[in-house]
């Protein structure tokens, strides 16, 4: 029962009655010892209204949310630290090759810095075999020879077999200056070494045939099949200038993409182009472009190059468009030559 506080007054229709203490109530009329025993048999809290008090809402966790979280952030952990380790192997690895370049096995070696080449030798060679260079002009030719020399100065070649020929030097190189002589840089820096096998060979990550590939600081080419695309210049295949393709591109897009170059740029514009064609191809099933150069951008890029040298005109009927964006990358008109 509650507890009451004295005194207390007590106001009725005639009289008013003051109660000092509980010991004043039995000298009380009773009507009025009535009501001071309603009034303290009842809990003031009856009268009071609880309302629920607000309560801010709370998301509950559930254990198996944060665990799978964890599992989460520990898998991105450990991708992370992988890709830094494959990262650092292949900088070490890099360092190790720039370092003593004989690491390739088995293969006869020539030290571009060491080797000579007098202007005749290197006219003969490009007059026999690139098509490209039999339509320049006399002053257009002596850029191109010098061009290839600084080239061939900057390399290392590595033939992999017990026989090298000293064409194998001159003809890549000029497959590179040949995709690159409307470009002030011309040198491909990036890349270091130009791999030469006899023919076809097995690449292990991933397990495949190739003719040709750029990897790392490397352009690899099957001599056969080069020798082969430039004896037949007008059928749009060249893995010579396929796998220079993909090196420029490296080069100018991969290898600098915090620099806006005029390359990147007309390279950008190219790219808007090439998209519609890529999709378009897809679906017409046109036979200028092949299946490997629908499979994606980059393969594209080079099929591309290798119809600018080889099907000019072809590629400028069907595809006006994409053939000037080319041209305005490469600063080339070769429809015109």
């Amino acid at each position: 029962m509650p507890q009451q506080n004295y005194p207390i007054t007590i106001t009725t229709t005639d009289s008013v009655y003051t109660v000092n203490s509980p010991e004043d109530v039995p000298y009380l009329p009773d009507s009025v010892q009535k009501i001071i025993k309603d009034f303290t048999a009842t809990d003031s809290t009856a009268y009071v209204k609880e309302e629920p008090a607000y309560v801010t809402p709370a998301y509950e966790v559930s254990p198996a949310f944060i665990t799978g979280a964890l599992l989460l952030l520990i898998i991105i952990i450990l991708k992370a630290k992988a890709a830094l380790r494959q990262i650092d192997a292949e900088r070490i690895a890099a360092e190790k090759a720039e370092a003593n370049e004989t690491y390739i096995p088995h293969c006869l070696i020539y030290k571009g810095a060491e080797i000579e080449f007098s202007k005749a030798e290197v006219h003969s060679v490009c007059t026999k075999y690139n098509p490209f260079y039999n339509k320049l002009n006399a002053h257009q030719q002596d850029e191109f020879i010098r061009r290839l020399g600084e080239f061939i100065y900057r390399k290392n070649f590595y033939i992999m077999s017990s026989k090298g020929y000293r064409e194998m030097p001159v003809l890549i190189a000029a497959a590179a200056i040949q995709i690159s002589f409307g470009l002030a840089d011309f040198l491909f820096p990036h890349f270091s070494r130009i791999i030469i096998h006899p023919e076809e060979y097995i690449a292990y990550d991933p397990l495949r045939i190739l003719v040709g590939n750029v990897q790392g600081r490397s352009i690899s080419i099957s001599w056969k099949h080069f020798l082969d695309d430039y004896l037949n210049p007008t059928d749009g295949k060249n893995v010579g200038l396929h796998e220079m393709a993909h090196a420029l591109q490296v080069q100018h897009i991969f290898q600098q993409q915090d620099f806006e170059s005029e390359f990147k740029k007309d390279y950008e514009n190219y790219d808007r182009i090439d998209d519609e064609i890529l999709l378009a191809e897809r679906h017409t099933g046109t036979t200028l472009f092949d299946e490997n150069a629908l499979s994606n951008a980059n393969e594209f890029w080079a099929t591309c190059i290798e119809l600018f040298f080889e099907k000019p005109q072809q590629l400028q009927q069907q595809y006006p468009h994409l053939y000037s964006s080319i041209g305005t990358v490469l600063n080339q008109d070769t429809a015109a030559m």
